[in-house]
């Protein structure tokens, strides 16, 4: 047992934890780091309950923030304006503070919520990328989990991403896996769409299959590089920068003379590096190359999900 364990078992244990807040909550997490998905399924299922006539809050940690929120703070405002998003380290204060500032709010998402344990949840939504859902099995530093695999014990709902990237025996034996050892927790498929491509200014969009080059901040650069392929650019390049990386206008310099070397038309990145390119672009960066922005979306069958908590 871990040290997080203990401590976590001896809260429970004395009553100190879980806390409670009155609408109910659904966390959108993982046990792994790197992406899976979590932000794009956290703007689904927010967009379902709008599309319901339900008034959904989103609350996170704000990891690698600043005043004016992370990346995925950002990028969930602009494509969600008209739901409230509260960020704090605690996220039963996180939640006490938005709810106190929009009482219509009647369903909380955390988003990357399964290690929070102090906040109590009426669902626990556990991500898991299909190609790696235990990403070799070992915890930090050897490995990638951020928890012992066994702890997906106290999901509500595993939902396998990306499953559109896994062979047929691949997908198959990480099922069997899923059902031999939690076979009372109900699972779901989840697959990543291409969405649209916008651009950063008004610099127009070059024809499908034109010569890219992409850049990315985020956990899982590979997933970014099959993305761009499956939309029909033709990829000379990728740059990738770590999770959250906070760009400078010494990355683009370098980013434009390896674009300029492979004869790219072009520069593309995620939703999540666009808000923080926009920012620079606003403080005067000028770009030699239109800067392209390749949406993706998570589908998933999201009424099972949602009739765990009687939505």
């Amino acid at each position: 047992m871990t040290l997080d364990h203990w401590r976590h078992r001896r809260r429970e244990a004395a009553g100190e934890w879980p806390l409670r807040l009155p609408v109910p909550v659904i966390s959108i997490g993982n046990i792994t780091v790197g992406g899976t998905g979590k932000t794009p399924l956290t703007e689904s299922l927010a967009r379902t309950w709008l599309n319901r006539g339900g008034h959904p809050g989103i609350v996170s940690r704000g990891y690698r923030g600043g005043v004016d929120g992370n990346d995925e703070h950002r990028m969930l405002l602009r494509s969600l304006p008209g739901v409230p998003h509260q960020q704090h380290r605690c996220r039963h204060t996180a939640g006490l503070q938005l709810l106190a500032a929009h009482p219509e709010v009647d369903l909380l998402l955390i988003d990357d919520g399964f290690q929070h344990r102090r906040l109590h949840r009426d669902l626990d939504l556990v991500l898991l990328d299909g190609r790696s859902p235990l990403a070799g099995g070992y915890c930090l530093p050897r490995g990638r989990l951020r928890e012992p695999w066994s702890q997906l014990a106290r999901a509500d709902h595993l939902i396998l991403t990306r499953v559109e990237r896994c062979r047929d025996e691949e997908l198959a034996n990480t099922v069997g896996f899923l059902r031999q050892w939690f076979p009372s927790i109900p699972r779901s498929l989840a697959t990543t769409e291409v969405g649209e491509v916008r651009s950063l200014g008004s610099a127009a969009i070059p024809a499908a299959g034109s010569r890219v080059f992409g850049f990315c901040g985020i956990g899982d650069p590979d997933s970014f590089r099959q993305t761009l392929t499956d939309h029909g650019w033709n990829l000379v390049g990728l740059e990738p920068f770590r999770d959250h990386h906070r760009y400078q206008m010494s990355d683009f310099r370098h980013i434009y003379r390896r674009a300029g070397e492979r004869g790219a038309a072009a520069l593309v990145c995620t939703a999540k590096d666009a808000v923080k390119i926009e920012l620079l672009l606003a403080a005067g960066m000028n770009s030699p190359l239109p800067i392209l922005v390749q949406e993706v979306t998570t589908a998933v069958d999201l009424e099972p999900i949602l009739a765990q908590i009687g939505g």
